[in-house]
């Protein structure tokens, strides 16, 4: 390619454009770096913005609904897991990120962080100094440099109001859970003091490059399209211009052949070829006038292209982002929904702002056609013939002035049509329909998200009813034994054995604590083996309870680390068996007595009174003395068959009332003389207002008689006191008798054989071991009881219980 002279009009020419394609190039490039610089700032701002309102609505959620309910729930106890703020906002927010290099970083940090995770850095704490130092500035943003990485960083300080200082406050007030976890840190807040920050992290380096490449793709396509340009003007300047002079200068050459032409035609090539023979060729000046007016033309018209080409992609610019605002509105609004008409309620106003419509109406095509609308109407919206095929194909009809497409959750899953509307004059834009086909997406899954929730919720409502709804204790409790979850009938018992200290149902730790044995082995026996296990626990009170452990799978596998406890209490069927055992055993010694004293009784007669005659006929001496030996032993013997007979035979009930504190009284009397002896002291106490009890007064004196003796023989010689105590029980119609001792108590071997038959600890010859028996004969016959217990300071105790009407009567 043969280059123009450096002086020639062809270069000067071409130097021209280069110069003007430069300066309009850098215009170009400086305005469409700054435009696309102004779009990446709105962007991360947004994004950051959107970060920050996402962690408020969780720390509201947990603030005011999830925390007091599980409070309400676990009574007091802090689990950090569902209740601290910070602790939730951060695992949320960190599952929200994923390690694409655009990708959002969240940090929760204080200044002497509880957890020293999280710590606050330099930079950091440089924003804490800055907040304190500005405390009515409530948000910070700009650039700055991590890792040699320049982030976009949007901060707001951590206030500790008043409800912050139950954690952060002082550690005696703060849950016991905090101080076992992290012991002594994170407290001494003061109220409305800034202590950390919230900031949320954007890398804008990837997307900077990203900006200046696609500047660059621009300009080097701005660079191309210029060098066509020269490379055709060039061209068609050389064609139309330089050749033509060329003629005219070989024209000269022809027509000045003399030394003076040859001269001249050397000078205008050393020269401008148009300077040098403006005056000599007009023709040729008016046609490079005329050719250099149409290139300015040219030029002009190049520049308003790319003046209309900057514009369009700016407003294209400006819609995206008008879209990225739309979605972010949408996703907070499906974010407070609870319901689909809250849903539609909440987004059918932002679409109609974002795309300038006349209305926009959703159709729940699977609920006979109803319908949403913005604004409002009841009017239903008029689909088009092929709304089936739309919806079965998953295929959007945008037409001129209205559009309508399918809402679905996936392909082949639409529930509705979503009808927009223009208004009049206005058509929708091409770019705009792939816009809508993501719009009926998003809100399908919105929709799916509303249900799922809301079936959740009734799920665990119903749950919740039937497990309240059964009547024994039921708990699900932990691989320790501690109770994640227990019905009422297993908080009233737990309130019942702790006296009312434990609220939380915490029956393993009650039962095992009072049985001295360990409920939580079975507990890791059953999860380990996976086996139902069922086990019987007595307390030292008397009660017993039957508890069964079922391993409960956590979902979606087979390892069991829960298990359900199911707790009925066995106290009155034992004490009801144990009746049933002691009334056989008196029955069959009851039948045993009246034989005995029908076959021993005539000879003991007998004897006796051939005893006598022969103690008539002698003399004093020692056969007097033998004789009356036989006459005691008979006597005693005659004692004993008659306390068999009674105890075969009891009838102690009556139609008529005897007044119990007057018959204690007479004893209390009788036995006082024989205590005093003993060093005893024997008293009676009597609540006042005790109703006449239906029972014989024979075999009333004969029930306490043996009670009394009994008392008497256990007492010690000196200091030994015997206490007789009458109380009415309103709610169970039963007048209550208790005759307790300081003797050493009933020993735990023999408290199960004390009612039987001829069971005696007394030493030989002092006891028949049948006193105890016909008490529980007499008052069986009642229809009363009566129970034997040791005290707490010391000595047994006998409980009998008198009904105030008799059992036929009842």
């Amino acid at each position: 390619m043969k280059l123009p002279r450096p002086y020639s009009l062809q270069s000067r020419f071409l130097v021209g454009l280069i110069l003007a394609s430069v300066a309009i190039g850098g215009l170009l490039f400086a305005g469409f770096s700054y435009n696309m610089r102004q779009v990446l700032e709105r962007e991360v701002n947004d994004k950051a913005a959107m970060v920050l309102a996402q962690v408020d609505a969780v720390q509201q959620y947990v603030r005011r609904i999830l925390r007091p309910r599980m409070y309400e729930t676990l009574n007091d106890t802090f689990i950090i897991e569902a209740m601290s703020s910070s602790f939730i906002t951060r695992n949320i927010m960190d599952g929200t990120a994923d390690n694409s290099p655009t990708s959002h970083i969240y940090r929760r940090v204080a200044i002497g962080a509880r957890n020293p995770k999280f710590e606050a850095d330099q930079r950091e704490r440089d924003l804490v100094a800055f907040f304190r130092a500005h405390p009515d500035q409530k948000l910070w943003q700009g650039y700055t440099d991590r890792d040699g990485v320049e982030h976009f960083v949007m901060a707001r300080p951590v206030v500790f109001a008043k409800s912050c200082l139950h954690c952060h406050g002082k550690p005696e007030d703060a849950p016991q859970e905090l101080i076992a976890l992290y012991g002594d840190r994170g407290f001494a807040h003061a109220e409305d003091s800034i202590g950390g920050v919230d900031l949320v992290s954007l890398p804008v380096s990837a997307s900077v490059a990203h900006l200046q490449t696609t500047i660059m793709s621009y300009l080097m396509v701005f660079a191309i399209a210029a060098l066509i340009y020269l490379g055709t003007t060039n061209i068609i300047f050389k064609r139309i211009v330089a050749n033509n002079i060329r003629l005219l200068t070989a024209s000269f050459k022809r027509n000045f052949s003399d030394d003076k032409g040859i001269e001249l035609v050397r000078e205008l090539e050393k020269g401008d070829e148009i300077g040098q023979m403006v005056n000599g060729i007009e023709k040729l000046g008016d046609y490079l006038y005329e050719t250099r007016e149409q290139l300015q033309h040219y030029a002009n018209d190049l520049e308003d292209m790319v003046r209309e080409r900057t514009e369009k992609l700016a407003s294209q610019a400006e819609a995206r982002s008008a879209d990225v605002r739309l979605f972010v509105r949408l996703l907070a609004g499906s974010s407070r929904s609870g319901s689909r008409g809250e849903l539609w309620a909440a987004t059918l106003p932002d679409i109609v702002e974002r795309f300038d419509l006349d209305r926009a109406v959703y159709v729940c095509t699977y609920y006979s056609k109803r319908h949403y609308s913005w604004p409002q109407s009841d009017v239903p919206p008029d689909l088009p013939g092929n709304w089936i095929d739309l919806l079965t194909e998953s295929r959007a009809l945008i037409e001129e002035d209205r559009a309508f497409i399918p809402v679905e959750s996936s392909v082949g899953n639409a529930e509705g049509l979503l009808c927009l509307y223009h208004k009049p004059g206005r058509t929708f834009a091409e770019q705009d329909h792939e816009v809508f086909q993501a719009l009926g997406r998003q809100l399908g899954i919105a929709a799916d998200n509303i249900m799922a929730l809301d079936s959740i919720v009734r799920n665990n409502a119903n749950m919740h009813a039937i497990f309240e709804g059964i009547t024994k204790p039921l708990l699900l409790v932990d691989e320790s034994g501690k109770p994640v979850v227990a019905n009422e009938a297993a908080r009233r018992l737990a309130l019942d054995l702790s006296g009312g200290m434990i609220q939380n149902g915490d029956l393993i730790g009650l039962l095992c604590a009072d049985a001295n044995d360990c409920g939580d082995c079975d507990i890791s026996k059953s999860l380990n083996f996976n086996e139902v296990i069922s086990r019987e626990i007595s307390l030292p009170s008397g009660r017993s309870f039957a508890l069964s452990i079922y391993p409960v799978a956590e979902s979606g596998g087979t390892r069991r680390s829960q298990a359900a406890v199911y707790v009925q209490e066995t106290t009155q069927q034992k004490q009801m068996l144990a009746h049933m055992t002691q009334a056989e055993k008196l029955a069959t010694v009851g039948k045993l007595a009246s034989g005995l004293a029908h076959e021993i009784n005539n000879p003991l007669g007998v004897i006796l009174c051939y005893a006598k005659l022969i103690k008539k006929g002698l003399p004093e001496g020692q056969s007097r003395a033998d004789i009356d030996v036989i006459v005691k032993h008979t006597r005693q013997a005659q004692y004993v068959l008659k306390n068999l007979l009674n105890f075969a035979r009891p009838k102690a009930g009556t139609d008529e009332g005897v007044n119990l504190d007057a018959v204690i009284a007479s004893l209390v009397t009788v036995f006082r003389v024989q205590a005093e002896n003993q060093g005893a002291v024997i008293a009676a106490d009597s609540a006042g207002d005790i109703p006449p009890v239906p029972v014989d007064a024979q075999a009333l004196e004969h029930i306490l008689v043996n009670l009394i003796i009994n008392a008497l023989d256990a007492v010690p010689e000196e200091g030994g006191r015997i206490d007789i105590r009458t109380s009415h029980d309103d709610l169970a119609e039963e007048v209550v008798v208790t005759v307790s001792d300081n003797g050493p108590g009933i020993a735990e071997e023999n408290s199960k054989f004390i009612f039987d038959p001829f069971y005696s600890t007394k030493e030989v010859n002092k006891g028949s071991g049948l006193g105890l028996s016909i008490v529980f004969g007499f008052m069986s016959e009642l229809g009363g009881s009566v129970m034997a217990s040791n005290q707490s300071t010391g000595g047994a105790q006998f409980t009998l219980r008198f009904p105030l009407r008799r059992e036929a009567e009842a």
